[in-house]
């Protein structure tokens, strides 16, 4: 199954430099990613750019995937349903 996607208007791309945190939201985990400012008043701090959540039992394979440096992310996520992010 193969779920089409289209980007209605330009989403702009995100540059994290860190994953600060991976939170317990019921069956999804939210991780947050952020990006150093070293130029921040009082000293370096990190600001958050971006916060995913994802079902958790895709957290192992998404792992494994990434650390292996798969181009095929995309096709774990088809075979959830629809709406399996969003409950």
């Amino acid at each position: 199954m193969t779920i089409e996607t289209y980007e209605p208007f330009a989403i702009p791309d995100s540059f994290c430099d860190g994953l600060v945190r991976i939170e317990r939201l019921g069956q999804c985990r939210r991780l947050v990613f952020t990006v150093s400012d070293p130029h921040a008043l009082g000293g370096p701090v990190r600001n958050i750019v971006a916060k995913l959540i994802v079902p958790s039992e895709l957290m192992a394979e998404l792992a494994q995937m990434l650390a292996a440096d798969c181009r095929e992310l995309v096709n774990t996520f088809d075979r959830l349903p629809v709406d399996a992010v969003m409950n």
